[in-house]
């Protein structure tokens, strides 16, 4: 199929889809998808086009470099949109900042149902194959880079994915082309320019079809990588805990180890956070789901945390510890957010519990610092604070940050745990009797 023909085909499977934004490099590949979506364009008078080139910064020449995607844009006369975006130094490498950024300024940019096209070709695939397999990936990896997937408010597509860079280039020298060269792809301490300068030419000497092939592998494994998912998907639910986020350690163990690994990962996957390695799997099998019952372990894996507590498994971002906090809660008591404990409080949440706010009493709302005591019982004693939330099931990492009400200087509340004796509410019955008194002494 050749590149004209791939994206005419493409198009024409989407017969609701309007809106095209190409992400223009300048490079001769991104040239050439440009030019094809304007033929296309020049055929379907319904088709909304436009072009978005983001400069990096990290090239003497990228100011000449947007100057050239604005001309080439006036000339097929497509819209552009130029964005600078900021690189961040990552341990992942300086091709991973860069396209981080890069996707960033593509989402914050996309229109709703909007289809960002990029030129990645059959080598690009071929390339990932490659990269992935001398990393050890598993099946979610070989799977290479999808044609197409949801991203921000519309969809990510690359319709050249099966074409050939051979077969681009071609067409580029048939229609005159002109692009801009990136000296930064001669660079071979980059793993894939090593991978497309000098061991892809040996394959393709050996087995011409080298590319499509490994394409075509790509392609299986996206196949066999949708199944495992789907299976994964079921295992999910069955091992979460109901009406929660977090995992229940038994039912994981329980399972394959293989298929741990795949509810692991859709784990982190919903939360749109980088994949983990097999290492923090691996971790997170022996330190936390095999471990002994009473342990409360943890596992650092990328920027996110595996942590354990009673038979429970959770994720959650590695946030700092817990920072103390004391807010006063004014009379009549409006919605009062606490960001420390991602709670917002209420008059209503406190009529349910049983707190008693009286107008006027002066409330305040702050975190433990130890030593807290709340009395309790019929009859009352004093129960410490750190005692009543051991008896919890809420997390250790979490009762720092679980709101204490105090009301005129005396603890009223631990706020969605327990409430003291002499500040509950009365029963229905006793504040009907309350109230008819109070209009009998009126009158």
């Amino acid at each position: 199929m050749t590149p004209l023909e791939a994206v005419a085909q493409y198009v024409g499977q989407q017969p609701d889809v309007s809106k095209y934004c190409v992400a223009y490099s300048g490079g001769m590949d991104s040239h050439v998808l440009l030019w094809l979506m304007s033929c296309v364009q020049r055929s379907d008078s319904a088709i909304k086009l436009r072009a978005i080139h983001v400069d990096h910064g990290l090239q003497r020449d990228s100011a000449r470099w947007a100057k050239h995607a604005t001309q080439v844009c006036r000339d097929l006369e497509i819209p552009l949109t130029v964005l600078d975006a900021q690189v961040v130094a990552s341990g992942d490498g300086p091709e991973a900042g860069a396209r981080l950024a890069r996707y960033e300024q593509f989402s914050d940019n996309l229109q709703d149902n909007e289809q960002l096209l990029l030129a990645q070709h059959a080598e690009d695939q071929a390339e990932t194959f490659l990269l992935q397999a001398l990393r050890g990936s598993g099946i979610d990896g070989l799977a290479g880079i999808p044609r197409k997937r949801r991203f921000s408010a519309g969809f990510m597509v690359r319709p050249l994915l099966g074409c050939s860079q051979e077969s681009l280039r071609e067409l580029a020298r048939e229609q005159s082309l002109q692009w801009i060269e990136d000296p930064s792809n001669q660079d071979t301490r980059l793993d894939r320019n090593y991978l497309r300068l000098n061991v892809m030419p040996i394959l393709q000497a050996r087995w011409p079809a080298s590319a499509q092939t490994l394409s075509r592998s790509a392609s299986r494994s996206a196949a066999a990588s949708q199944t495992l998912i789907g299976l994964g998907e079921q295992d999910l639910l069955s091992v979460r805990v109901p009406g929660a986020g977090e995992l229940s350690l038994t039912a994981l163990a329980a399972l394959p180890r293989e298929r741990a690994f795949v509810v692991l990962r859709l784990m982190v996957r919903e939360r749109g956070w980088r994949m983990p390695r097999m290492q923090d799997l691996l971790q997170v099998m022996s330190d936390l789901v095999e471990a002994r019952h009473d342990s409360n372990g943890i596992v650092n894996a990328r920027d996110y945390v595996f942590r354990r507590h009673k038979d429970n498994l959770y994720l959650m971002q590695d946030a700092d510890e817990a920072q103390p906090y004391e807010i006063e809660w004014f009379s009549p008591f409006a919605p009062l957010a606490v960001t420390e404990a991602g709670l917002t409080l209420t008059t209503a949440a406190a009529e349910q519990q049983g707190i008693c706010l009286p107008d006027g009493a002066q409330v305040i709302v702050k975190s433990r610092v130890g030593g807290e005591l709340i009395k309790l019982g019929e009859p009352a004693f004093h129960k410490a604070v750190k005692k009543l939330l051991q008896e919890t099931t809420i997390p250790p990492w979490v009762r720092d940050t679980i709101p204490l009400v105090y009301v005129n200087g005396s603890l009223a509340a631990v706020w969605g745990v327990a409430v003291a004796v002499d500040c509950r509410l009365p029963p229905a019955s006793a504040l009907v009797r309350d109230q008819q008194r109070s209009a009998i002494d009126r009158s």
